[in-house]
């Protein structure tokens, strides 16, 4: 396992996400000031061929506050989602996507109608597209829609109703079975939710441990979740606490019990999480943003630098 520092300017880098297209790896990730929408967040693409130099290859246009972005694929293009709020009437969210058909260059930006939903993830099975969503109050909980030209956007669902939930990520297995990751604020366990096409109906779970930003992926027959963590006197912990550390891990989900066990608490402290992931050649590369090295490099925005890692590793 090879973990490395993939960019460090001295300003918050967050949110990360990584994809391979056309033998070149990308990672994309929000560049600001500080976590919070006054750090006026805009969008990074940085790209590799060898995974040794990284260079900045998009920025996309600055708006008042720009976050999230991850990527997908669709029709032999790989697309970007990111969502973004205005000064002047914060509460508005507006959602935006962009598509390439080599990485480097990225045509003009589509404001998708997204309801005033702030969409988190999109993932694609069998060309079409899913996409987990969520209202910044948690009032209405995570919602599931689908798109079949890559513009419009239906609902589909509502995974979890309620119950503070926000951010959800996706997993398809190849018959079609969906599995959804949900994440629920005030310090709750997250929600992992099973539907069969055509995803209307979700079977729900609540898992054993705090888990913020996650992510589902599956590697070697096993499936995992990554995101941000608390850990206590060496344990991670199931609600909220006094003196617990945030961290970001990996950890196995056992599919007979609806349980997580712990794989990998990577290197990280401070603001940290927000995990992406691809497989490639039977490895694993995992990104994430941490401050865990924010005492022994340059900062240019005092206590609020971090940097974007890759993981890379051929077994968990």
């Amino acid at each position: 396992m090879e973990i490395k520092c993939v960019w460090w300017d001295g300003y918050h880098n967050a949110f990360t996400d990584i994809i391979k297209h056309k033998n070149k790896f990308f990672i994309t990730f929000r560049h600001g000031t500080k976590h919070a929408i006054e750090g006026k967040g805009e969008i990074y693409i940085i790209s590799s061929k060898d995974l040794k130099k990284w260079d900045l290859i998009k920025k996309f246009p600055a708006l008042t506050d720009s976050r999230d972005p991850k990527f997908f694929k669709f029709r032999d293009k790989i697309g970007i989602l990111f969502g973004a709020r205005f000064e002047s009437h914060l509460k508005k969210i507006d959602v935006y996507i962009s598509y390439s058909e080599d990485g480097i260059n990225w045509g003009e930006l589509i404001k998708i109608e997204n309801y005033n939903l702030w969409f988190w993830r999109i993932r694609n099975f069998k060309e079409k597209l899913y996409a987990t969503a969520y209202e910044i109050k948690l009032e209405r909980g995570t919602y599931l829609f689908l798109s079949e030209d890559g513009i419009n956007f239906k609902e589909i669902s509502k995974i979890v109703d309620g119950e503070y939930a926000n951010e959800g990520d996706l997993l398809f297995e190849d018959d079609g079975l969906c599995y959804a990751i949900i994440r629920r604020e005030n310090f709750q366990t997250p929600v992992f939710a099973i539907s069969q096409p055509p995803y209307k109906q979700w079977k729900k779970y609540i898992l054993n441990y705090i888990v913020q930003g996650p992510h589902i992926f599956k590697f070697k027959n096993e499936i995992y979740i990554a995101g941000r963590v608390y850990i206590k006197d060496g344990n991670l912990i199931y609600q909220k606490t006094d003196g617990y550390e945030p961290k970001t891990a990996i950890l196995k989900m056992d599919m007979k019990n609806y349980k997580l066990t712990p794989v990998k608490i990577l290197p990280s402290s401070g603001d940290t999480s927000y995990c992406g992931s691809i497989i490639d050649d039977e490895r694993l590369f995992l990104t994430y943003y941490s401050q865990h090295e924010l005492d022994v490099k340059e900062s240019k925005v005092e206590k609020n630098a971090s940097g974007i890692y890759l993981l890379t590793t051929d077994s968990l």
